[in-house]
């Protein structure tokens, strides 16, 4: 999808992105699927009409696409991970951090508690975007 498409959707609530991770980890989903993984280790579980109600939303919202797939209905993303997760990014950078990259690394870096190897791994991602190569 094309990054205009991205920046013409609507923000998402924390509970619309948390539903837009699995369904980017498991699309396409029948709403019964999905339940299932939302409902996974949660002590008081989401009725179905509540999670149908969040998918309507999101749908209208135009963040997802559905198909009638015989008694199913399957919802997908109407953009890539990395598009949706840029878009979600480029909001919060704007919110928190006056729209300043650095400063959402900054704070991510000094108290983000990022761990030893999320140091380093984050090291060897600058090294190659340095060198001119994309991971």
């Amino acid at each position: 999808m094309s990054s205009g498409k991205a920046s013409s959707l609507p923000p998402l609530s924390p509970a619309e992105q948390a539903l837009m991770d699995l369904i980017w980890q498991k699309q396409p989903v029948s709403t019964g699927d999905l339940l299932s993984s939302v409902n996974e280790g949660r002590a008081e579980p989401i009725t179905r009409s509540t999670l149908q109600t969040q998918l309507t939303r999101l749908e209208t919202k135009g963040w997802l696409l559905s198909d009638d797939q015989g008694r199913a209905r399957l919802y997908r993303s109407s953009l890539t991970e990395k598009g949706g997760r840029g878009k979600v990014l480029t909001e919060l950078k704007q919110r928190f951090f006056g729209g300043s990259g650095m400063s959402l690394i900054r704070c991510l870096v000094e108290d983000g508690g990022l761990t030893d190897e999320e140091m380093a791994e984050l090291n060897e991602l600058i090294e190659t975007h340095r060198k001119g190569n994309q991971p």
